[in-house]
């Protein structure tokens, strides 16, 4: 009774049979609203800078006021730049975000990848709690002078104990590097530490 069928699926609809299931690849399947979707994976990290390049007012500043020849006004170049530091630092295996770390400090874009990479090494040498997330918060500190968060490091040391210091380094990296800059600027001395 085919007809009978029918007429109960077209009087009832949510009687009427289910159409053909459609199957999603799993594969092309992207968080919402990421922006990345479809991209290769060696390309988001060139996506997810061009997005924050292109809404920081850090970024819009330095471009501004940058010259024709500037290297923030050459594409190829940062973005060189970032896939070489993305190569070396990727986010999920070392917390530190690349795109984010340079346009939060676009000084850091008129680095060679190699000095970046070096003064990551040198941060972790005389602060070896700052991981890469704690990097990304505070990644002023790259453009520290070594010496200078050597000090600031020993200062908090010697004021707050060592084990504090260290939690508060990992923690709350904007510390560290707050107390470098009194610490290097010398407005404020190393009293400030010892309150």
């Amino acid at each position: 009774r085919p007809d009978a069928m029918s007429a109960c699926s077209a009087a009832c609809p949510r009687w009427a049979p289910a159409g053909p299931r459609r199957v999603r690849d799993a594969s092309r399947i992207g968080s919402s609203g990421d922006g990345i979707e479809g991209v290769p994976q060696e390309d988001k990290a060139v996506v997810h800078f061009w997005h924050l390049f292109g809404s920081t007012p850090h970024c819009r500043a330095a471009l501004t006021s940058a010259g024709r020849d500037s290297p923030y006004r050459n594409a190829p170049l940062l973005e060189s730049r970032v896939r070489a530091l993305a190569k070396v630092f990727d986010t999920e295996t070392s917390g530190l975000d690349v795109p984010r770390v340079l346009t939060k400090e676009p000084e850091l874009l008129l680095w060679e990848a190699n000095d970046v990479v070096r003064r990551v090494v040198e941060l972790k040498r005389i602060a070896p709690e700052l991981g890469g997330r704690a990097l990304t918060q505070a990644p002023g500190l790259l453009l520290c002078d070594p010496e200078d968060v050597a000090a600031a490091r020993q200062e908090m040391e010697f004021a707050r104990g060592t084990e504090e210091a260290r939690e508060m380094i990992s923690v709350a990296p904007l510390e560290l590097l707050k107390a470098v800059e009194m610490f290097s600027s010398d407005e404020v001395g190393a009293e400030a530490w010892r309150g």
